[in-house]
């Protein structure tokens, strides 16, 4: 029984897997999901590796190796289920991954022994009905089974609830799909193995076939929150992206102000959420302290009907303010407050309300 993976193939999935999980240990690693996700990711790797070192021949203990590897991813797969299902602390978590990887590591013995009792005796190493082999194949599926299905009731657990969004439906979905694939495969496997139909050839290959696609599925899913992370560590997510149109102005009014800047919290620095809402009230907390210093509004009555006058009007004003604070002059009105042209009444208003700010403000070549 030769593999049914091509080498070239499988080398290019491991590559494959290989980078994105690589990236998730940079980037992903703070909750108890990602680090348990990371994990199966390894195992996978793991396993995939001894695939192509064995892939001559489903008889050589590597092979048998590979698939004690997919056990491990599976019983990953229950640990996540049971969180889930049981939201518990960590130890109890981690205790259970010791219990399953017990299990795992003695149906692994349990198939390298069954499998050198049926070479001795002729009999090939696969999924059958006689005596080793038998044991051999109870070994390998009953756990694989077992952990397959916990996994599913878990996503149909979640998409009962209905609290989950679009997006991670979807997910949910393809992974149940992925899920429900494995489990049909075994479940031809047992039907071949009770009536000898429908004649799909030697199991353990097919296997294979199936742990490769369901991995590549099931990592590539993985890869949309890495590319999100990559994208919020490179500043183009939508948050970060915002703090580029904000920073000219940020920059100009705190370099006015520098007192109202806020304490860096190191916990939270390269948030770009929590960046966002400090550069936004920082921003406010300038504009309060620079309103003394605004003159009086300059636009003629002719320019009114122009787009957006009147916040150039308040940028110009606002600019003055700047330079007027810098060069150390007295404000202009004791107790006067800045009025921006509207004002929002909660965070994604106010946000609108200086984003247009920021966009008229490099006209007034503040220095």
């Amino acid at each position: 029984m030769s593999s049914l993976v091509p080498a070239t193939l499988g080398w290019l999935v491991l590559g494959y897997v290989g980078a994105i999980t690589l990236g998730r240990l940079m980037l992903l690693r703070d909750t108890i999901i990602d680090q348990l996700i990371n994990r199966n990711l390894l195992w996978s790797i793991a396993a995939l590796l001894c695939y192509r070192c064995a892939q001559a021949s489903v008889t050589s203990p590597v092979y048998v190796l590979a698939l004690g590897c997919v056990e491990m991813t599976t019983m990953h797969l229950f640990v996540i289920a049971r969180y889930i299902l049981a939201e518990t602390d960590s130890t109890v978590v981690w205790r259970r991954l010791r219990r399953c990887g017990f299990v795992a590591a003695a149906a692994t013995v349990v198939m390298l022994l069954a499998g050198i009792v049926a070479q001795d005796n002729g009999r090939p190493v696969d999924l059958s009905a006689h005596g080793p082999a038998a044991i051999f194949g109870i070994a390998y599926a009953a756990p694989l089974a077992v952990n397959m299905v916990v996994f599913l009731l878990s996503g149909i657990h979640e998409l009962r609830l209905g609290d989950l969004s679009a997006k991670m439906q979807v997910v949910c979905w393809i992974l149940g799909i992925s899920g429900g694939f494995v489990l049909s495969s075994q479940a031809l496997s047992i039907a071949q193995l009770l009536t000898g139909r429908p004649a799909l050839g030697p199991h353990l290959p097919r296997g294979e076939l199936d742990f490769v696609l369901c991995v590549t599925l099931n990592v590539t899913l993985l890869a949309i929150p890495l590319l999100s992370a990559l994208l919020t560590l490179a500043g183009w997510d939508r948050d970060g992206r915002l703090c580029r149109r904000l920073r000219p102005l940020w920059r100009d009014l705190t370099a006015a102000v520098p007192e109202i800047v806020l304490p860096a919290d190191p916990r939270h620095g390269a948030d770009p959420v929590t960046r966002l809402f400090r550069m936004t009230v920082e921003i406010r907390d300038a504009l309060l302290h620079l309103g003394s210093y605004l003159p009086a509004e300059t636009a003629q009555p002719q320019r009114r009907a122009e787009p957006d006058w009147e916040i150039t009007d308040y940028a110009h004003r606002l600019a003055y303010a700047v330079r007027a604070r810098k060069a150390g002059e007295r404000p202009a009105v004791v107790g006067s407050r800045p009025r921006l042209p509207m004002t929002g009444h909660d965070f994604d208003a106010e946000l609108r309300h200086l984003l247009g700010l920021a966009r008229v403000w490099p006209k007034t070549a503040v220095r």
